[in-house]
C-alpha cells in the first residue's frame, strides 16, 4: 500500500476512480492531456503518477484521482 500524506492542491480536478477509469476508457483522457495522482481520505501521493494509458495501475485503495490537465 502507498501512503497518502500530501494535502490536495487548490488546482486540478478531482474525480472518483470510477469516473476517471470511464473517461480513460472512452478516450476522454489520453496521456498527452496530463496526469493524475491517487487520493484517499482527501490526501494524495504525488510520488505515484497515473497516466490514462495506465489506469489499470491505480492503487486498489485509492478513492479518487486528482487530475492535472496540460
Amino acid at each position: 500500500m502507498i501512503e497518502y500524506n500530501e494535502k490536495l492542491t487548490d488546482f486540478g480536478d478531482l474525480f472518483t476512480v470510477e469516473e476517471f477509469i470511464e473517461l480513460c476508457k472512452s478516450g476522454g483522457f489520453i496521456d498527452y492531456d496530463g496526469f493524475g495522482y491517487p487520493v484517499k481520505n482527501k490526501k494524495m501521493n504525488s510520488d505515484f503518477i497515473i497516466f490514462p494509458s495506465e489506469f489499470e495501475n491505480i492503487p486498489k485503495d485509492a478513492t479518487h484521482i486528482i487530475w492535472y490537465n496540460r
